[in-house]
């Protein structure tokens, strides 16, 4: 029977005893250990999908109470059809219907394997294919015909590229929506690149939770692919943003991240 890790709410046919995502040093089993739940479940317990719109043609969708880690999951709307970017770890009646309303879903992409959440139950209840990177394929914990596997930058509807820069996972990927943030475009970062709290800076990490970060080599890696998209606003998979000239922040957050994991301010520790 599918069921969905109570943790990182991922849905899962496996059969393992283990969310193998959740055991993975960038995540974490909680203190009480492995919990599975079921749609079922969580619908008793009370929770729904709450949409709330952060520009035009932008909705941000929360699984409430959280079903999955707290994800921010984003529908992008386009002429071409909506993409669902990040997937929350529920879907009911009551979330597809308001979806619907906005335009439905024409395809579904995650930026890396924590935010798969129940991504082909969305996928199937829209016909909709499930877009995974080529190298992240081993972390799905459910497959179906709807999957997708793709490794180089393509447009997933007309307006929106996919880029994969790695860091987080191999297959960490972004998506810039051209139309976004006025017309100057939008970065929709996950955590490949995570704005934080002080304004108009990100930064970029292994693990969060557990405070792993990526090498100096790694994050110019990423800041070099970034640079090569047009955006001018970025949102993360966590509700943070950087609304203006994001482009140029992510470039200058990478400079700081090399220039201190690098040893250049060791004299200041």
């Amino acid at each position: 029977m599918r069921v969905l890790c109570a943790t990182c709410g991922v849905e899962n046919d496996t059969g393992e005893e283990v969310c193998a995502i959740c055991a993975d040093e960038r995540q974490y089993l909680p203190p009480g250990g492995q919990r599975w739940t079921t749609l079922a479940e969580l619908a008793a317990g009370g929770c729904r999908i709450e949409i709330t719109e952060r520009e035009p043609d932008l909705y941000a969708l929360h699984a409430k109470p959280k079903a999955d880690i707290g994800q921010s999951a984003m529908l992008v709307r386009t002429p071409g059809g909506n993409l669902l970017w990040e997937v929350p770890g529920f879907v009911d009646d009551a979330a597809l219907a308001a979806v619907r309303e906005l335009g439905g879903v024409a395809a579904v992409m995650a930026s890396h394997p924590h935010m798969y959440g129940c991504q082909l139950e969305w996928a199937r209840a829209f016909d909709a294919p499930v877009y995974v990177a080529e190298k992240d394929r081993e972390w799905l914990r459910r497959t179906g015909p709807e999957v997708v596997t793709w490794s180089e930058p393509f447009e997933v509807l007309p307006g929106i590229t996919a880029l994969q820069t790695g860091g987080h996972f191999p297959g960490s990927t972004v998506a810039c929506w051209s139309a976004g943030g006025e017309g100057r475009g939008v970065l929709l970062s996950g955590d490949t690149v995570k704005a934080v709290p002080a304004a108009g800076w990100v930064t970029f990490m292994r693990s969060y939770p557990n405070d792993i970060p990526l090498s100096a080599a790694v994050v110019s890696r990423i800041a070099a692919a970034v640079a090569s998209l047009t955006f001018d606003r970025l949102y993360d998979n966590f509700g943070l943003t950087v609304p203006h000239d994001a482009r140029a922040a992510v470039a200058r957050s990478a400079e700081r991240y090399v220039a201190w994991v690098r040893g250049d301010h060791d004299d200041l520790t």
